[in-house]
């Protein structure tokens, strides 16, 4: 028996309101399958883009700060997120919960397989946007865009020196994007409007209920 075809569908012809609703709820419910703990649809007015959210990738300094093109200070310029954000008009948030939280924290791991494991914080979340990304690009969304958590110099490149700015020559050139926070992106604020909670990894950790890695898809 030969199974029907899925007819594809041409780029920048998939903006039919009640179409894009159905798709929206469709890479919600991927991203929970994919592993997500939770997904939200949001209209993209609600993404704040701040000033300070770049800094605090320099003020104190990310250890990875200029390591990739992809962080602060090579990350784009704010004015351009904030006119290219304004153009879309819905997203797809989503969160992935981390444990252990004390193999993630900042010091932690002492044998090199110990600290690749801290350096793959983010891996879950940013594989998500990744899939998400490339379905909602297949079925038409051609300026789809996700961004993720963290560096990618940590969860694709386990630490190893960013090979683009060596020698112009990424070692993921697809899959490789900048964070939300590097584009500005105030997270924290977002999650919240959700009904999510993020904690500070500080202190005594046990009285944490639970990390998360966040990343978001816009789709159109």
């Amino acid at each position: 028996m030969v199974e029907d075809s899925v007819t594809p569908t041409a780029l920048g012809h998939a903006d039919a309101e009640e179409r894009l609703q159905a798709n929206l709820r469709r890479y919600r419910d991927q991203a929970l399958q994919l592993g997500a703990s939770d997904a939200a649809i949001i209209p993209a007015c609600d993404v704040t883009v701040d000033e300070r959210v770049r800094l605090k990738c320099l003020v104190p300094r990310c250890l990875r700060a200029g390591e990739t093109p992809n962080c602060p200070p090579n990350a784009p310029d704010l004015d351009l997120v904030r006119r290219a954000l304004h153009l879309f008009s819905w997203g797809v948030l989503l969160k992935c919960d981390v444990g252990p939280i004390a193999d993630y924290t900042p010091g932690t791991g002492g044998t090199r397989e110990e600290k690749r494991r801290v350096l793959s914080f983010h891996r879950q979340s940013s594989e998500i946007v990744y899939e998400l990304e490339r379905q909602a690009y297949g079925d038409g969304y051609h300026l789809a865009m996700g961004l993720g958590g963290g560096s990618c110099k940590d969860y694709l490149c386990k630490g190893l020196i960013c090979q683009f700015l060596d020698s112009g020559r990424c070692r993921f050139p697809h899959r490789s994007r900048p964070s939300m926070e590097a584009m500005g992106i105030d997270v924290i604020r977002l999650i919240n409007r959700v009904g999510w909670k993020a904690y500070p990894l500080v202190g005594d950790l046990s009285q944490i209920p639970c990390a998360i890695t966040v990343g978001v898809v816009f789709v159109c």
